[in-house]
């Protein structure tokens, strides 16, 4: 422990007896409410409710092992089988996001079908109080990972319940070893997060000490992958990470920012997160990551499993510092990737979804990393485990932090989504309940109603996007003089009454997005907008499909046309593009009953086809560890013969000239979520090539 200690001291002198609870300092410009303040409505509720009917509440029937378990710890995984972590790390995953969908939802259904599942570790520890199965003691190099991650679930009960006996069995397993166990190893490290947050509620020097110190040994140990390392701290240099261990880790900084003020701690936070933008975003709004963090390419993929990661992990710089730009990148990813990667009744996932994807079946998988598997394809029980188990997290995790607090007592509508609140605000702790009646993403206009029994005075906060210009805000119908910026949070503090209206509108402008390969996409609002292929579902008969209830494996072929070059420019994209307006249903994500459509002049793209191989190069990688530390990726490819197809890259710039269609159509796009197969980033058919036309 001394050796560990003067380690810390020699390494980050500078942050030595900053993070004690004498000391502790509130960094957080927002704070988030107990879970069960908050109620979902409209198609939020009804999304979630879909989740119940499908993977979320009937994932031990429909994924398989370890899914089919009968609990958390030593029931999750027998003896013959304990040969490694993921089990309890996947489960891990499905618990948080089953009891997070419960309890916004109110369903003793998914409640206690959760609470069976890990109440009893919790209330069963070790007589030293080590919490779950002897195996995960085991100097393992990411045993203790799985920790970070069950223990989510503990933190949506406690928000639920304000039990205290909850805080403290996690105090009492961190205490075990802490002084002897080497937490900065891997992905072990984001138990900071938990660290954090018991040390912090209990007012705890040991843990608080403790987070920051694996923080900084962490970084010297590791450089390249943890969030203090030099790779974050040069903010344009590219790196080699795992995806999801990326976002992982790149949360940390945020988090003890929070409690120490330490701005460097902050300063790595961001700078993960700009290397994200500039280096790996994809146009869905998550980072590209097939294992690996890969680039912008058209054909790019991402794990559903960093969907959930980024955006959780987002939303701790989100409450740090209350800039409204973190609001946007989590509000993207869930409404544009996290319903593009799933079928529209919850009952399949992909592991792997793209932009571009035309095709989706059990060979379609046109990524590198294990080109030609089941990865593409929408299946209940994919090849690898943790996305059956992250895909329930991520509309849960964005409900429970739709609203918040400020530093005040005031209430934060921190994100937009159909919803209602009921809290207590002011200086006298007044209870109200403020209902967010919107159809938002799919409209513009979000309508706050403030029910109180009687008036008070609070402040009240709303957001407007940075992608939004022209932003109007009215209280009981007068226009507000405020100037209201892109990208900025807007407060109110004055007395309310009830039956108070407070609108927003924000006005939604199509606009163009470039990516390589002279890719352009198209986007209004916080949607992105895509081709919908239309689709033959057909039931994967393939020998290993398990005959459990409800089990989903699909193939999905494409029946109409995508080849398609948008006839767009920046200049004349507000002119030429049509909105469409739809019916507004309660289930909006599907093809059928997308709410919104855009009229796009486009023109077909000749001998731009499905990639049919029937020889591939399959591309696979291991971590290289040392001392049980990653430092370096060793990749292997083997080449493999076989009927494949691919959906195929975008044409270059001179191909899509030479191959343009004479004929000029109006195509019709939807929003991305709801195209399960589409086309999204398109060739540009510039005008200067065919000379003046009127379209």
């Amino acid at each position: 422990m001394f050796i560990f200690f003067l380690i810390f001291l020699l390494v980050f002198p500078s942050c030595t007896n900053t993070i004690h609870s004498s000391n502790l300092k509130n960094n957080q410009v927002f704070q988030e409410i107990p879970i069960t303040s908050i109620q979902p409505k409209s198609w939020l509720r009804t999304y979630l409710e879909t989740q119940r009917d499908g993977l979320t509440g009937h994932l031990d029937e429909m994924g398989g092992y370890p899914y089919d378990q009968t609990g958390w710890g030593d029931s999750v995984i027998t003896k013959e089988k304990a040969e490694s972590w993921w089990p309890w790390e996947q489960t891990g995953y499905w618990l948080d996001g089953m009891l997070r969908c419960g309890l916004l939802l109110q369903d003793e259904f998914l409640i206690q079908k959760a609470r069976q599942r890990i109440r009893y570790d919790l209330e069963h520890p070790a007589e030293d109080g080590f919490i779950g199965p002897e195996f995960l003691r085991q100097p393992n190099r990411e045993n203790r990972w799985v920790f970070a991650v069950y223990f989510r679930a503990l933190m949506a009960e406690y928000s639920a319940t304000g039990d205290r006996k909850i805080l403290e069995a996690i105090r009492d397993h961190f205490l075990v070893d802490l002084d002897t166990y080497s937490y900065h190893h891997v992905r072990e490290a984001n138990n900071i997060e938990h660290l954090v947050w018991i040390g912090k509620e209990l007012k705890d020097d040991r843990l608080l000490v403790a987070a920051e110190k694996i923080y900084v040994l962490a970084n010297e140990k590791n450089p390249q992958r943890s969030a203090s390392g030099r790779q974050f701290s040069l903010l344009h240099e590219p790196v080699t990470a795992h995806g999801v261990t990326y976002n992982e880790y790149a949360k940390n900084g945020a988090i003890l920012y929070s409690v120490t003020g330490n701005e460097t701690y902050l300063k790595h936070s961001r700078n993960a997160y700009r290397k994200i933008d500039e280096h790996y975003m994809t146009v869905s709004g998550v980072n590209s990551s097939t294992e690996i963090l890969r680039g912008k390419d058209p054909l790019n993929s991402y794990e559903t499993c960093d969907i959930s990661a980024y955006t959780w992990s987002v939303g701790y710089l989100l409450k740090a510092t209350g800039e409204a730009e973190w609001a946007d990148k989590i509000e993207k990813a869930v409404f544009n990737a996290a319903p593009g990667s799933v079928t529209s009744n919850f009952d399949a996932l992909q592991y792997f979804s793209c932009p571009n994807q035309v095709i989706a079946t059990r060979t379609s998988n046109h990524n590198p990393f294990f080109r030609g598997n089941p990865a593409m394809q929408y299946t209940s029980n994919q090849w690898v485990k943790c996305c059956p188990g992250e895909v329930n997290r991520i509309m849960p995790n964005f409900a429970s932090r739709l609203w918040m607090k400020d530093n005040r007592g005031g209430l934060v509508a921190a994100m937009y989504a159909p919803s209602q609140v009921t809290t207590k605000v002011g200086k006298k702790s007044q209870e109200i309940t403020v209902v967010q009646d919107t159809h938002y993403p799919f409209s513009d206009t979000i309508r706050f109603e403030i029910q109180t029994e009687k008036p008070v005075r609070f402040p009240f906060t709303v957001r407007i996007p940075g992608w939004c210009s022209d932003a109007q805000i009215q209280i009981n119908g007068a226009n507000q003089s405020q100037e209201l910026l892109p990208s900025t949070y807007i407060t109110f503090e004055r007395k309310f009454a009830d039956g108070d209206i407070v609108t927003v509108i924000l006005p939604q402008n199509v606009r163009l997005s470039r990516w390589p390969r002279n890719g352009i996409a198209v986007e209004r609002g916080p949607l992105v907008y895509s081709l919908p292929v239309d689709t033959e579902w057909k039931i994967d008969p393939w020998p290993g499909r398990t005959p459990a209830k409800q089990q989903a494996r699909y193939n999905a072929y494409p029946t109409s046309d995508w080849n398609y070059a948008l006839a767009l420019r920046n200049d004349n994209v507000g002119d030429l593009v049509q909105v469409v307006q739809c019916n507004m249903t309660d289930h909006p994500w599907s093809p059928e009953n997308a709410p919104v459509a855009l009229q796009v002049p486009a023109r077909r793209v000749k001998g731009w086809k499905l990639n049919k191989q029937s020889e591939i190069i399959r591309e696979d990688f291991y971590p290289s560890h040392q001392d049980g530390l990653i430092h370096h990726w060793n990749v292997i490819t083997e080449r493999i013969k076989g009927d494949y197809v691919f959906t195929p890259q975008i044409p270059d710039k001179e191909e899509v000239h030479s191959r343009l269609s004479t004929d000029k159509e109006m195509i019709t796009l939807i929003p991305y979520g709801c195209a399960k197969l589409r086309l999204t980033i398109f060739p540009q058919a510039l005008w200067e090539t065919w000379g003046t036309v009127d379209w």
